[in-house]
């Protein structure tokens, strides 16, 4: 007898590794059991295993960082006995061939995982779903992916990629507040960017910030406010005679910093407006990668928009995103086949909708049959990934 069979019955673990947080859990279940940073500490630092390349011994040290962030989510998280569990991971189709393969060396020869299957994340959030064809619109950490799906094949060829992660949202509100955030100092309100021992605006906070502070504004208000600058001729917010959102109070070191009202409102309008290049735009992005794919299966994709992603989450953009999408399609109603686009509501919060995707696939029957198991990695060394 295999010595495996015995925990067959066993759910699952699925993990979705993404490039700031991993979810992980069970199969079968509603939810991840938690949400964890990718990273792991070394020399009493921090660091992300997606930034394994910045490190000395690159696939060496991502080999040390997978064994400890693994045995984090096996044995203090989960609280699973990783011989007795087959694993299914969630990933995104970037993800570089040394890192998928030091995973998969880790998890069967350090962890001695039962089988491992890794799925692309974007397959992932169709099988929530139950969909056989569907155009994803991934808001990650470091980029937005625009994949179209269609019978379980990703169609790379056709797939879009920008820069319009929270990274690049949490690189932009860090200018916004060096520039117009006020601090009290003394009884007197005076600009952040005057201080000579500025608070040290870290990743962190700058997410902090991001998720109590801002928030995407709304269709009408930014034509407004887009028009005026445009009458007024200036780039500077100050300018305008626009009432904007109230300020709010946000304490950093002990320090309480003002954030203006046209901070919180247009911080997120990097996604939606680009001044350098239009075409970089989310709207934009989304119509043009449906006019790149077959003629048949444009109104399909055009029917079936999952948004996936914590970017999806942010207060207001999914109203914003959809108004925009409406006003392009206007300007190109005779190249373009549809007259709006149809979005599907995940059963689930958007940054975890992939998580949820593998844990249904990891609790169906035919997962073994798309798996790489124990034995066979031990004797061919090679990790299948289903794409």
């Amino acid at each position: 007898m295999n010595f495996f069979e015995p925990f067959a019955d066993k759910p699952a673990i699925i993990i979705d590794i993404g490039q700031a947080y991993t979810k992980c859990g069970f199969a079968g279940e509603s939810a991840p059991h938690a949400i964890i940073p990718t990273q792991v500490t070394l020399n009493s630092q921090r660091f992300y295993l997606h930034n394994y390349k910045l490190l000395p011994h690159g696939i060496e040290t991502l080999k040390e960082m997978f064994i400890e962030f693994l045995y984090n989510v096996y044995y203090k998280i989960l609280n699973a006995n990783s011989r007795e569990r087959k694993v299914v991971i969630v990933e995104s189709i970037m993800t570089s061939s040394d890192f998928r393969k030091t995973l998969a060396d880790v998890l069967f020869n350090d962890f001695h995982a039962v089988s491992v299957l890794l799925i692309p994340t974007h397959l992932a959030c169709t099988y929530t779903l139950g969909i056989s064809r569907a155009l994803v619109v991934d808001m990650g950490y470091n980029d937005c992916q625009i994949m179209p799906i269609s019978d379980g094949y990703s169609l790379t060829n056709l797939c879009s990629f920008a820069k319009l992660g929270a990274k690049h949202l949490h690189d932009y509100l860090k200018i916004l507040i060096e520039k117009y955030a006020l601090v009290t100092v003394d009884g007197n309100r005076v600009l952040f960017s005057s201080l000579s021992n500025q608070p040290t605006l870290t990743e962190k906070i700058l997410e902090d910030i991001k998720l109590r502070c801002c928030f995407v504004t709304s269709f009408e208000r930014a034509q407004k406010i887009y028009k005026q600058m445009e009458i007024k001729q200036t780039d500077s917010f100050t300018d305008l005679e626009f009432q904007f959102a109230p300020e709010c109070d946000y304490t950093i070191e002990s320090m309480i910093v003002h954030i203006p009202g046209y901070v919180r409102e247009m911080a997120c309008e990097i996604f939606f407006k680009n001044e350098i290049d239009s075409d970089q735009c989310l709207q934009n992005l989304i119509i043009d990668t449906i006019c790149k794919t077959p003629i048949d299966l444009k109104k399909e994709f055009a029917s079936n928009v999952v948004l996936a992603g914590g970017g999806c989450m942010l207060d207001g953009f999914k109203p914003r995103l959809a108004k925009e999408i409406n006003a392009l399609i206007e300007t190109k109603s005779n190249v373009f086949p549809c007259q709006k686009l149809s979005y599907h509501k995940t059963p689930s919060h958007e940054n975890y909708t992939a998580w949820l995707g593998g844990a249904i696939f990891g609790s169906l029957d035919i997962l073994d049959n798309y798996s790489i198991q124990n034995t066979q990695h031990k004797e061919s060394e090679s990790l299948r990934c289903v794409f």
